[in-house]
């Protein structure tokens, strides 16, 4: 199987310096631009996939639509497990607000990152269980060799999903960053009796010349 993994373009949030989580806050106008931009971009290399599934939260679902109507096919299938960590009370705010809110959270260590259970969010174990539920259903359906696929979603999510898909065993940390509209290519197959993948390439929107975000840096993590 092949995997393509697109985050979302940029969002008002993203825009704004506030942390999303599944706060749904819908795509900026450059957001949008920067959809229409890889979508452009798969169209020019004539890149196609079997299937197409989304984040049902705003900014990934019409981001995923853009770039299906740019290539002509149908709209993408909703997936739930796509949508981005849950991060409790610290949704929908800045980061000004939370280092004064919840100031054990940028007390933590690199390895306590990634879990909102203290702030009534998702925890850590839970979105190691999302994720494999969402490779289980990815498996099940398109674990042949030629299967293309194209996932939609979000950069702490995706994070999640590609480090358990390249990693054996799987890390605490492993540091990638998916800035908006970046494109990831994995390969998976079976090695040794384990099915596991590797990053064929990682490349952010500027390298395909479109515009990047630039502004406030992710706050997720």
């Amino acid at each position: 199987m092949e995997l393509t993994l697109v985050r979302h373009g940029q969002s008002t949030a993203n825009r704004d310096g506030i942390l999303q989580g599944q706060y749904d806050a819908p795509l900026s106008d450059l957001g949008r631009r920067q959809a229409n931009q890889v979508g452009a971009w798969f169209a020019r290399l004539g890149l196609a996939w079997d299937a197409v599934y989304c984040s049902p939260l705003s900014r990934a679902r019409d981001t995923a639509l853009i770039i299906s109507e740019r290539l002509g096919r149908a709209a993408p299938l909703e997936n739930a497990d796509l949508a981005e960590i849950h991060a409790g009370s610290m949704q929908g705010k800045t980061g000004a607000v939370l280092r004064a809110e919840h100031p054990s959270f940028y007390e933590r260590g690199i390895d306590g990152l990634g879990d909102y259970a203290e702030f009534g969010g998702e925890s850590y174990e839970q979105v190691q269980a999302r994720v494999q539920r969402l490779l289980a259903h990815l498996f099940e359906r398109h674990r042949a060799a030629g299967d293309r696929v194209l996932l939609v979603s979000h950069g702490g999510l995706m994070f999640q999903l590609a480090k358990m898909l390249i990693c054996q065993p799987v890390p605490r940390v492993l540091m990638i960053r998916f800035s908006n509209c970046s494109v990831t290519r994995l390969s998976l197959r079976e090695r040794r009796g384990t099915f596991i993948g590797e990053i064929e390439w990682h490349a952010p929107l500027e390298l395909i010349g479109g515009e990047p975000s630039g502004g406030a840096a992710a706050l997720l993590y």
